[in-house]
C-alpha cells in the first residue's frame, strides 16, 4: 500500500512539474507610429521582434484589425459624474456621464463590434450590468440610452474605484478573445483604492488586459480644502495605465469631449496584437517586455512588464 501511495505521489509530482513547464500563450497589444506620428497599418510578422528580459522570443501570432477583441466599458454614474438631475448640452451645465453617453450613443460602437464584443456596466456605491458582451450595436446604444443620471443617490460613501476596476478585470480575464480592453470612466480615486495601487499593477502584469482611463478630475489641484483623492488621482491612474501601454485621458486637458473620445477610438482601431509562448519557471516571476517594429526609429507603445 505504501509503495502504491509513493508511486501515486511521484506521478502527481511529475505531472505537476510538466504542467508548470508547459508553455502558455500570452498576448500583447501594441501600437506603432512612424514619421510624423502616423500609425503604421501594414506591419508583417517578419517585421516585429519581441524581447523578453532582453532576449529574443519567437512571435507566433500577429493580428491587426482582425483580432478577436472583448471591450468592457465601466462607467461611473454617481453624484460625482451626475450632479444635475437634468442637463442640456445647449442650454446649461452638463453632467460628465451625459457627455460620455452622448458620444457612445452616436455610432461609437459601430467599429468596435466589427472587432468583437462589448460590455457596458455602471457603478456608484454599487455596480450594475447594463449590457453583457454582445456584437449588437443597437443593444449597446439602447443600454446607454436607458441610463439615468444618478444625481439623487443618498449615500455618504464615495464610489470605490478599485471595486469597479476589479469587476472589469474579472469579467474580462477568462474571456476567450486574444485581445481584451477595459475602458474605465471615473473622477478621482478613493483612498482605499490608492493604498492598493501596487496590487492592481500586479494584476495587470498577470493578465493580458489593456486599460484606458477617462478621468473627470480637475487639473493641477492644490490648496486648502483639496482632498487626498484629488491630489493623488493623476499619479494613481498614470501608474496603472502605464502597466498595459494604455492611455489616461484627463478631460481638463481637452476643449471638447469628442477630442479624447475620438483619440480613444483611433487607438482601439489601430493596435496590433502579438502572441508568443511563455514558459513559466518553478515560481512566477516578473519579466521585462520590449517590442521592435521594423526598426528602432518606429515609436512602439506597449506594456513593459509581465508576470508568468
Amino acid at each position: 500500500m505504501k509503495r502504491k501511495l509513493c508511486l501515486a505521489l511521484a506521478l502527481i509530482g511529475v505531472l505537476a512539474a510538466l504542467s508548470a513547464a508547459t508553455p502558455q500563450p500570452r498576448f500583447i497589444t501594441f501600437s506603432a507610429k512612424g514619421k510624423h506620428g502616423i500609425y503604421l497599418r501594414d506591419l508583417k510578422i517578419s517585421e516585429v521582434s519581441l524581447f523578453v528580459d532582453d532576449r529574443p522570443v519567437k512571435v507566433s501570432y500577429l493580428g491587426y484589425k482582425n483580432v478577436e477583441t472583448a471591450f468592457a466599458f465601466v462607467l461611473e454614474n454617481s453624484k460625482r459624474t451626475a450632479p444635475y438631475v437634468v442637463t442640456s448640452p445647449v442650454w446649461g451645465p452638463v453632467n460628465p456621464i451625459d457627455q460620455i453617453r452622448y458620444q457612445l450613443s452616436s455610432g461609437y460602437f459601430n467599429h468596435l463590434v466589427k472587432q468583437g464584443v462589448v460590455m457596458i456596466s455602471e457603478f456608484s456605491t454599487e455596480r450594475r450590468l447594463l449590457q453583457d458582451f454582445t456584437d449588437d450595436e443597437f443593444l449597446l446604444e439602447d443600454a446607454i440610452n436607458r441610463m439615468t443620471p444618478n444625481s439623487i443617490e443618498v449615500s455618504i460613501d464615495e464610489p470605490e474605484v478599485g471595486r469597479a476596476f476589479g469587476y472589469g478585470l474579472e469579467r474580462l480575464r477568462n474571456r476567450p478573445e486574444k485581445r481584451k480592453v477595459l475602458i474605465l470612466m471615473t473622477t478621482t480615486v478613493d483612498q482605499e483604492t490608492y493604498k492598493n495601487m501596487e496590487e492592481y499593477q500586479e494584476m495587470l502584469r498577470r493578465h493580458d488586459i489593456d486599460l484606458y482611463v477617462i478621468s473627470f478630475a480637475a487639473r493641477n489641484i492644490s490648496g486648502p480644502g483639496v482632498t487626498f483623492a484629488q491630489t493623488m488621482s493623476t499619479t494613481f491612474f498614470r501608474n496603472i495605465v502605464h502597466e498595459t501601454g494604455g492611455q489616461l485621458y484627463l478631460t481638463g486637458e481637452y476643449t471638447k469631449v469628442s477630442q479624447f473620445m475620438d483619440d480613444l477610438k483611433t487607438r482601439l482601431q489601430n493596435s496590433y496584437t502579438i502572441g508568443f509562448y511563455a514558459t513559466p519557471g518553478d515560481e512566477e516571476a516578473e519579466h521585462s517586455i520590449r517590442i521592435v517594429a521594423r526598426d528602432e526609429k518606429v515609436e512602439v507603445t506597449c506594456r513593459k512588464k509581465m508576470v508568468f
